[in-house]
């Protein structure tokens, strides 16, 4: 096997690092070479010792979505007010020429066909919309 990956420990490091320990759970003074492991063993030690509260993601999802209301929103709502005239503009210049070149592609029972496809799909889409504004 190869220890080539393997992190070699340092014998003096690992030495100031207990002494940091020791020192943060005595209540000692640390050495100057230990002054920052003492900081991490008492940041360490004074982590609180139980999990979150109950209905701590609840809470938080409570305030986000209170949060939510915000600006962005408001940009959301502006940038598809912009999707769909920009949308609207295009169907509008080229609407014609893409319906001619499928119509002419597929032919017009096919178009026909797709027409009741699409309607089909929107009429489902519509029913399930107004089925989630019912709950």
């Amino acid at each position: 096997m190869s220890t080539a990956d393997e992190p070699r420990i340092d014998p003096e490091e690992w030495q100031a690092q207990e002494r940091g320990r020791r020192a943060a759970l005595s209540g000692q003074r640390a050495g100057p070479d230990d002054v920052d492991y003492l900081r991490i063993a008492e940041a360490i030690a004074s982590a609180p010792q139980r999990g979150p509260p109950m209905r701590f993601a609840r809470d938080v999802a409570l305030r986000i979505a209170r949060h939510d209301a915000g600006i962005e929103r408001w940009v959301s709502r502006v940038l598809l007010a912009v999707l769909a005239i920009a949308a609207l503009a295009v169907g509008t210049l080229f609407g014609p020429a893409w319906w001619s070149a499928i119509e002419q592609a597929t032919g017009t029972a096919a178009v026909g066909w797709m027409m009741v496809g699409a309607g089909c799909v929107s009429l489902s889409w519509l029913a399930g919309c107004w089925r989630r504004k019912q709950r």
